[in-house]
This record gives C-alpha cells, sequence and structure tokens, in this order.
C-alpha cells in the first residue's frame, strides 16, 4: 500500500506536470521578488495588490510583451501546500490576515470579525470556493446608478471570459444540474466545476424545498440566481483540486513574461501623486512587518497605479495618499489632494446567522460530513481515496458545500410588500455611518432605490440559506440596506484602519432576517427531514414571536459573509462616487481601482466569481485608455 506521502508526492507532480511542460528556461521566467532592491525604477502600471482583481488585471496586461508591470503583494506566493490544493483540507490560517471591528449596536455592541487574505491570489487561495454569479438584475442595478455598461449584458462576456467551466460527471446526474454551456465560458482559466461526490442527505435538501413550493433552478448562471439550486466551485475538474487566481492567472505564465514582476511580503503605503498635475506616478512601500523609515522605497509608473487591494484596504490606501474625506485627512494632518467624500463609505457585507439542527442518526444516510470532527480513521481514508481517484467527500470544500437556496423576497415572505413600504419610511439619514457627506445620502437614496426594485422581483435574491448535510445552517441576508465604513485613524501607513460594518443600522435589515428565521423553521418543518428526524437546536424552538426572533438573531449573528465590497464605489460624483465607469479616481489623473470596493451595491452572490468579472473588464477598460493615448 502506497503511503500518505508517496500519493501525496504523485499528486503533486500531476498537478504540476502542465506547468512544467511550458516552463521556459528561469531566466525567461516571470519574477517573484522578495526584496525592494530587486525592483526596477520604473514599470508601465504597478499594481496594488496581488489578490483576485490584481492578479487577473496584471496577467492581461502583460499579454502585450511590450508592457511591463508591478505587482506588490503583502503576502507570500503559496507552496502549493496540501491545504490550498485538496478541497476538502482546512487551509492554512498562516495566509489570513484578520481584524476586529468596532461594537455593533445592531449585534448587542460586539465586536466583529473581519477576515482577509494575505497570500498571491488573496481569497481565492482559502474561501469556501463557492463559485456563483448574481441575477442579471443585481448588476443592472449597477448600470441604474449611472454606471452604463456595467449591467448584465455588459458583464457577463466578462464572466464567460474568467471561467472555464466543466458540465457535471455522472455521479451527479441525480441532482438538479443543467449542463447547457450557454451562460458558460469553457476557454478562461478558472476552473468552474463540480466535486465528484455529494453526501446522499442531500437529496432531501432538494425534496425539502420542493415541498414547501421552492422549485430547483439547474442553471442559477443564467441571469436568474433564485430557488434551490446546485452551484459550481472554483474547482479544476480534470484534478479536483481548488482553483485560485494564482493557479488560473499567474502560475500559468511564470514561464512565459518576463514583463511581469511580483513583489511579495511587501505593503503599498502610499500612492505618489504630483499635487500641481494631481497625477499619480508611483506608489511608496514597506516590507511586511518593517517600521516606518523617513524615505521607504518607491518605484514609479508611467502609465497608470492601479489599487487593487481589496475592499478592506484599497480606501486606506488611498485616504493616505490624501485621496478621502477632507475632514477625516485634515484630522490626521494628510494633505487634501483630491476631496473624495466617498472613500471609505459605502462598506458592505452580508449579514450571516449561524442557526442549528440535529439528526436522529439512527436514520441518516452516512456518511455524515461530521465525521471529520469525530473519527480520524475515516478522515485519513477519505484523503487516501481522494489521492488516489480524485474522488470522494475531500472533493467538497471544507466547511463549504454546493447546494443552496437563494430566495427572493416574494419567496422568503408573504409579507415582502410591508417590508418594502417599511423601507420606503426609513430615515435614511440615520441610517448612515457617523460623518457621511451630503452627496453620500444622495447616494444611499439611489441605491436603496435600486435594490427595491430587486426586493419588488422574484427573479432577484435577498436570502441565502446553505447546507451541506451538517449540523449548522447559514443564513445571510444578501442584499442588505444597511451600510459601514472602512477609515483611517491615523496617519501611520502600518496602522489598521477602523472597520465598521453598520449591521442591521437599516431597520429593514433586520425585518428581513427575521423572515429569514420563520423560513428555516418552516424548512427543518418539511416532511422529507422526518425520514431524518431533523430538529432545530439553535435557536431552539422555545424561541417564539418576532421580538424574541428578533433579540436571538442579534446574539448570534455575525456581521460578515467574508465579502466586503463598496468602499470606493464606481458611483456618479453627486452620489458620493469615488471611481467612474472607467474605474478612473474622480480629480486625480493616472489612477484607478479595480477591485471589489468598486461594486456600488453587493451582488445576491458570493462574489469571487465577480470580482474576475470587474477585473477582466477593468482590464480592457486600462488596454483601450492606453491605445487611445
Amino acid at each position: 500500500m502506497a503511503s500518505s506521502i508517496q500519493l501525496w508526492a504523485a499528486f503533486v507532480i500531476l498537478l504540476v506536470q502542465p506547468i512544467l511542460i511550458f516552463t521556459q528556461p528561469l531566466v525567461d521566467r516571470a519574477t517573484v521578488f522578495d526584496s525592494a532592491s530587486q525592483v526596477k525604477q520604473q514599470y508601465d502600471y504597478v499594481v496594488v495588490g496581488g489578490g483576485t482583481a490584481g492578479l487577473t488585471v496584471a496577467n492581461r496586461l502583460t499579454e502585450d510583451p511590450l508592457v511591463s508591470v508591478l505587482v506588490i503583494e503583502y503576502g507570500p506566493l503559496d507552496k502549493l501546500e496540501p491545504e490550498i490544493l485538496v478541497p476538502g483540507l482546512p487551509p492554512p490560517k498562516a495566509y489570513s490576515r484578520n481584524y476586529v471591528s468596532v461594537p455593533q449596536p445592531g449585534l448587542l455592541n460586539k465586536p466583529q470579525p473581519v477576515y482577509s487574505a494575505a497570500v498571491v491570489g488573496g481569497g481565492t487561495v482559502i474561501n469556501g470556493m463557492f463559485f456563483n454569479r448574481g441575477s442579471a438584475a443585481d448588476y443592472d442595478g449597477w448600470e441604474t446608478l449611472g454606471n452604463p455598461g456595467w449591467g448584465w449584458s455588459g458583464l457577463l462576456p466578462y464572466f464567460k471570459k474568467s471561467e472555464n467551466f466543466t458540465p457535471p460527471p455522472p455521479e451527479l446526474a441525480e441532482y438538479p444540474i443543467s449542463s447547457d454551456l450557454g451562460p458558460h465560458g469553457t476557454k478562461g482559466p478558472v476552473g468552474s466545476s463540480f466535486p465528484q461526490y455529494q453526501y446522499p442527505i442531500l437529496k432531501l435538501f432538494y425534496k425539502a424545498w420542493n415541498s414547501i413550493g421552492v422549485p430547483s433552478n439547474p442553471q442559477p448562471n443564467g441571469g436568474r440566481a433564485v430557488d434551490a439550486f446546485y452551484s459550481t466551485l472554483s474547482l479544476t475538474a480534470w484534478n479536483q483540486s481548488r482553483c485560485s487566481a494564482a493557479t488560473a492567472y499567474y502560475r500559468p505564465i511564470e514561464g512565459k513574461r518576463p514583463n511581469f514582476h511580483l513583489l511579495t511580503l511587501h505593503s503599498v503605503t502610499k500612492v505618489v501623486i504630483d499635487k500641481k498635475k494631481k497625477r499619480a506616478t508611483g506608489v511608496q512601500f514597506l516590507r511586511q512587518n518593517a517600521t516606518q523609515t523617513a524615505q521607504p522605497p518607491s518605484v514609479r509608473a508611467k502609465h497608470e497605479v492601479i489599487v487593487a487591494a481589496g475592499a478592506p484596504r484599497s480606501p486606506q490606501i488611498l485616504q493616505l495618499s490624501g485621496v478621502g474625506p477632507r475632514k477625516l485627512l485634515s484630522r490626521f494632518s494628510i494633505d487634501v489632494i483630491e476631496d473624495l467624500p466617498g472613500v471609505g463609505y459605502n462598506f458592505q457585507d452580508q449579514p450571516a446567522m449561524f442557526a442549528g439542527v440535529t439528526y436522529d442518526y439512527s436514520k441518516y444516510p452516512a456518511p455524515s460530513p461530521g465525521l471529520y470532527f469525530s473519527n480520524q480513521t475515516w478522515v485519513d481514508l477519505q484523503l487516501k481515496i481522494y489521492y488516489e481517484n480524485r474522488t470522494g467527500p475531500d472533493t467538497q470544500a471544507y466547511l463549504s458545500g454546493t447546494t443552496v437556496a437563494f430566495l427572493s423576497l416574494h419567496r422568503l415572505t408573504g409579507d415582502y410588500q410591508k417590508i418594502i413600504a417599511s423601507a420606503k419610511k426609513a430615515d435614511l439619514a440615520k441610517a448612515l455611518p457617523a460623518g457621511a457627506d451630503k452627496t453620500l445620502l444622495e447616494g444611499y437614496k439611489a441605491q436603496q432605490a435600486a435594490i427595491l426594485t430587486d426586493y419588488k422581483s422574484p427573479d432577484a435574491a435577498v436570502h441565502e440559506l446553505a447546507f451541506g448535510g451538517g449540523e449548522t445552517v447559514p443564513l445571510v441576508v444578501l442584499k442588505p440596506l444597511s451600510r459601514g465604513s472602512i477609515l483611517i485613524n491615523s496617519s501611520k501607513p502600518l496602522a489598521d484602519p477602523v472597520f465598521d460594518y453598520g449591521t442591521f443600522q437599516h431597520p429593514v435589515d433586520i425585518q428581513v432576517a427575521v423572515a429569514m428565521y420563520k423560513k428555516f423553521r418552516q424548512f427543518v418543518a418539511a416532511e422529507p427531514w422526518k425520514a431524518v428526524g431533523m430538529t432545530e437546536t439553535t435557536p431552539g424552538p422555545s424561541v417564539e414571536g418576532d421580538a424574541a426572533i428578533e433579540a436571538a438573531i442579534r446574539n448570534i449573528t455575525q456581521s460578515t459573509w467574508s465579502h466586503p465590497v463598496g468602499t470606493c464605489a464606481m458611483l456618479p460624483r453627486r452620489y458620493g462616487g469615488v471611481v467612474d465607469p472607467q474605474l478612473r479616481v474622480y480629480g486625480v489623473d493616472a489612477l484607478s481601482v479595480v477591485d471589489a470596493s468598486v461594486m456600488p451595491t453587493i451582488p445576491a452572490s458570493h462574489t469571487s466569481s465577480t470580482v474576475y468579472a470587474v477585473a477582466e473588464k477593468a482590464a480592457d477598460i486600462i488596454k483601450a485608455r492606453r491605445r487611445k493615448g
């Protein structure tokens, strides 16, 4: 019998073989640096952040061998560890960079976690791999807010461009999954496919929803992401391994593009801006965990500085560079180059409540995902099966899954009209974070109008119930109306900003959450679950009445579903916008933002697929800008 070490060695060889075949001599390779002394003085483009968006844009720009790009990333390049490649293993904690928010009044004044990645490829290296899109209405709302070309029809080609979709395997023939290639891309770099295994209990998931009037949706990626569906993962089909942005957009070109340089383990501390010309000319940066110096290293950008540090960090970099709310910058004696009140505001994430269930395990169809925490012999066997055959539960993402119900407000509650009417009566000025400018209030009003259009539609989701067959059932507010902020609290670039989610500050969000909980109870009570004795444990059947349910929700909800967006919003300036539809920062030439921070409203989906599409579109926009001179 082969040892686990031998099996792992064989797996690595199989995984990297396609890369090795095309690798050129070392002198021709795209170069990874870890020291500032190795960096050239100037590049055509400097990309701030080597996460999902940053790698995507850098890859596309360097398709032209005459264009030089430097990507500066805080984290390291992963080492192709088993915990990165095998979906069923927990990702390494070393690749996380997490923070804590200020206490949230809407959650009993409890501080909340702020999760982010510290690795080349960003969150796609350590996330739950769920790879879906929002409904067409989610993106059409962006266009309605003043962003021509950013609706569903404008983004669909870029969803396809990034995707390499593989239809479901025969093992999943019993599940509602369409093999229609129409909405999918099949030649892109990001693996989009299905695990080769599913827990038997998941068949009851669809039967339960169907029994209470929620149909199955075999094609959620075609513009209607609602009802009960089976989602794709960011998974390479042929070897059933995680496909991250590093896997998709960096490693395949390592041996091909000497015009692509990657500086790891460094933080950009400031965008250098010519005050007279109001033009970005480069960036300053420091090594990870270094102390601030009087004159930090710098690099020049001939054409453009492209910010892609993610929604938690991109606004901080702009603020430290003199681009942001005047009052905030002046408080820390930062020269104001451009007064942009929206930088750091409009922070959005999806509040997640973690309900609990249990089963009569004498009736539970084995195996259960709970075995990962109770039976090491079984765990070891599944990993062996994975290495030998690329099958078994380890093809499923760790503590994640593929089965969800995304419900419209219509499906969620018969009181949807009352909820919409309540939203229209809300005092939006009171729901905004402290210090918000009047333009932000105008933008907030416009956003709410767009989101309430989604609330009225049966084809746009507001709620997610995720189910993997275990005892924890996440319930998620997908389209919150509350807004938070991420603002500096110091002029020191190494100091963390202040994170404020603003969870449940808009009164309608808690109303939607209460409706979610009631729907969850209806789901648990559905006839098909009686076969396995499913019962609610958290908050528990003794919690009755809207007031008690609301109190329980505030106690067990987390502010984040790890999908932060919106802090450098693509909106008209009169709405508190930070970038225009060409992703150019207002008032500063040669400076753009291309990551999740530009999303004006959060789509009702997990966000990695949308970030890829945004970045693919951003790359084409930047290329066109250069051609025009």
